[in-house]
């Protein structure tokens, strides 16, 4: 590692839209399950759904602080570049 630099816990930057893609898939799966099957849903049902939905906004909000991240590096390197 370089002098000056810091290890990050950002996402990698090729993983930040297939995993967005994919919080995406389940959340439309989660909903037209929903849909389909409404009168047949039972509390353990909705703990499930709930617990899925919070964790999906959790990796959806660590996709955001990871891309802004990495905008701020490569804003960083563009600058140290016109020096």
């Amino acid at each position: 590692m370089k002098q000056g630099e810091q290890k990050s816990s950002a996402l990698p930057k090729a993983w930040i839209v297939p995993i967005r893609l994919g919080i995406y898939l389940v959340l439309a799966a989660c909903s037209a399950y929903i849909y389909f099957n409404v009168g047949d849903l039972g509390i353990t049902h909705y703990l499930v759904i709930i617990s899925i939905v919070a964790v999906a906004a959790m990796a959806l909000l660590d996709c955001k602080a990871s891309d802004a991240h990495w905008k701020k590096m490569e804003k960083a390197g563009e600058s140290r570049n016109e020096k």
